[in-house]
């Protein structure tokens, strides 16, 4: 194995900490240095950035790197919401990807890995990153969406009423956008035809089994699979753990490790269940994070590197952003997951968990067993948080990167990273959020200062070894001024003088 230190370039899909910070403390658990555009050239709020900057610094940045990890939203449109409501001819965009050919002229044996979004269809009335429109119509584009995929599914369908609900240029619009992205990510698939590109992941966002993305990848699938290229191009649930998964790929591929990553679940059947804002089984998903991140499933835990538990889909689904309405449920399961893994930790084995019993959050009974069962410190990753994919993902990352830890720098930042997305998937996203919901204020003002002492509660309920670590002071804010996401900065108690 190598010692020097690898370079990795990312161009994330946004400025959000689960896109930049939280990869960070994985790169930093990895040992790998992570080089992140400067924040000029990532505008807070969702804004377009500088396409033309953004083009020079990465190709800077690549000059000397070991490897890149590129968003193509940030790269051709300007970011996540950019890609949503671009109306950008379809040339200009292309022509945005040409900075990653020369790169590859440049670099010959440069690790360049890929991904994008293949876009969403909200459920719900609110533009917020979608087109105006969005406000008037959300509910009847899901509905279009729906009852599209299955008229060209052959199956009954009321897609013309749909489409007569809406106003005509508003569904022009739609579909035009859908189309300019379906060719951008066909273009991608070229890229790695033609080897500028090694690997390209294509994210499905927020989808349903019938839908409008739906059908979008199937397209892609017959195109990925009549040109073989099913080990470098795949079509997986998920977005924001991209940048991560791929981060820590880079850092095994430098370290020429390849993972064998064995799953345990309770239930092997409820690995079939869809997750709630996901198109396939979960089991397919969890297939899809593992080859991402450049490893090998196997069958035996006993022969594995890492153990992936997966607390998988309950039953009847829970979403924590859509509170009040979330049920009651029993935490038989988490018990006796907490027990198996307890198992697993005892003989020697890194168990990472993710948590996808729930969308938008952790299973509050999982975290409790977890922690009564004294794992939570024992971890090698753990993530409950939005989507399956999302969560998968992270979890996968945060157990390989834990593979690359060498020494007690590496093993603290690791820690860190763990604790981190204990207190913002349990404490904020499960638990702190629900007020905030419940004020319907996130300006930064008021709520902010009760929310930072909830999740000081918080932290100090999950026990040792997070109690190991406080938030900074000052550091809690809503960094897009809504109630989504949470920032926040945890420190080691032995950090504490450099604070007041």
């Amino acid at each position: 194995m190598s010692r020097r230190t690898p370079i990795v370039t990312l161009l994330p899909l946004d400025d959000r900490p689960v896109n930049t910070g939280h990869v960070a403390g994985l790169a930093g658990t990895a040992g790998t240095r992570l080089r992140l555009p400067p924040a000029e050239l990532l505008p807070p709020r969702g804004a377009p950035a500088d396409m033309d900057g953004t083009a020079r610094w990465l190709e800077r940045s690549a000059a000397d790197s070991d490897a890149v990890v590129v968003s193509v939203n940030q790269l051709a449109y300007g970011g996540f919401v950019a890609s949503r409501r671009t109306a950008e001819p379809l040339a200009r965009t292309l022509a945005r990807l040409d900075v990653l050919r020369r790169i590859r002229a440049e670099r010959p044996a440069l690790g360049v890995h890929a991904f994008m979004t293949l876009m969403r269809t909200k459920r719900f009335d609110g533009a917020g990153a979608e087109p105006e429109y969005w406000d008037r119509y959300g509910r009847r584009f899901f509905t279009l969406s729906e009852e599209t995929y299955r008229a060209e599914h052959g199956r009954p369908s009321a897609a013309e009423r749909a489409r007569a609900a809406i106003p005509a240029p508003f569904v022009a619009d739609f579909f035009t956008r859908r189309m300019r992205l379906h060719a951008m990510q066909l273009a991608c698939v070229e890229l790695v035809m033609e080897g500028v590109v090694d690997t390209l992941s294509i994210l499905v966002e927020d989808s349903t089994v019938e839908s409008a993305s739906t059908g979008e990848r199937e397209w892609l699938e017959n195109w990925i699979d009549r040109l073989g290229a099913g080990d470098r191009v795949r079509c997986l649930p998920g977005a924001d753990e991209a940048g991560a998964v791929l981060t820590t790929r880079a850092a095994l591929e430098h370290a020429d490790l390849r993972p064998r990553v064995a799953v345990v679940c309770l239930d092997p059947d409820a690995l079939r269940r869809v997750a709630p804002y996901e198109d396939v089984p979960v089991r397919d998903t969890v297939a899809g994070q593992v080859a991402a991140v450049g490893a090998e499933l196997v069958d035996d835990p006993g022969g594995a590197d890492l153990v992936l538990a997966v607390h998988p889909p309950g039953a009847p689904p829970r979403d924590w952003c859509a509170w009040p309405d979330v049920p009651e449920r029993a935490g038989d399961d988490a018990a006796l997951l907490a027990a198996r893994l307890r198992d697993q930790v005892a003989a020697g084995r890194l168990v990472a968990v993710a948590d996808v019993a729930d969308a938008n959050g952790a299973d509050p009974a999982l975290i409790t067993a977890l922690r009564d069962a004294g794992l939570l410190g024992r971890l090698a990753g753990y993530a409950g948080w939005n989507t399956a994919g999302n969560t998968i993902g992270s979890a996968v990352a945060q157990g390989c990167s834990r593979l690359l830890a060498a020494d007690d720098r590496q093993l603290a930042e690791h820690a860190r990273t763990v604790t981190h997305r204990l207190v913002d998937d349990w404490g904020y996203q499960t638990s702190a959020r629900r007020e905030v919901l419940a004020t319907g204020t996130a300006d930064g003002g008021g709520p902010i200062h009760r929310v930072a002492r909830e999740l000081e509660d918080r932290l100090a309920e999950l026990g040792p070894p997070a109690g190991d670590f406080r938030i900074v002071p000052g550091s809690v804010c809503f960094p897009w001024d809504r109630p989504f996401e949470i920032s926040f900065e945890l420190e080691h108690l032995e950090e504490r003088n450099d604070h007041p």
